[in-house]
């Protein structure tokens, strides 16, 4: 998986954030994958907590693992920076992703925390 082509592979797969990058296009000139992905934290964080959609949660979380053993080292940054040290600034919403997230997603979450002084 290619930094450059993340968010084509992501909107491909979730055809419901296609007006969200849309939009950060029509703002932003270009796509900037690190503001674009923290656009959407806002939105991974809603379907986390509410816990209702399992199996969006799963797809979800099965593309956060492809970027763990897929993408290159930008979409490993990415994941880790951007998506899932956002997952660990609350104990609550971390706890409930760790049922998700697989082998390499919770190994890159665990050492992001480690990193922040939250593990």
């Amino acid at each position: 998986m290619n930094y450059n082509d993340l968010t084509k592979h992501f909107t491909e797969e979730f055809k419901e954030y296609k007006p969200l990058l849309q939009e950060h296009i029509e703002f932003n000139g270009e796509v900037l994958n690190h503001v674009f992905f923290g656009e959407c934290d806002d939105y991974f964080i809603e379907l986390i907590s509410e816990e209702q959609d399992i199996d969006k949660m799963k797809d979800l979380f099965h593309f956060f693992e492809r970027m763990a053993t897929q993408g290159d080292q930008d979409v490993k940054d990415l994941l880790s920076v951007t998506i899932l040290a956002r997952l660990g600034d609350s104990k609550k919403l971390l706890q409930t992703a760790y049922k998700y997230m697989g082998a390499e997603t919770r190994k890159a979450s665990d050492e992001i925390e480690k990193f922040w002084g939250r593990y």
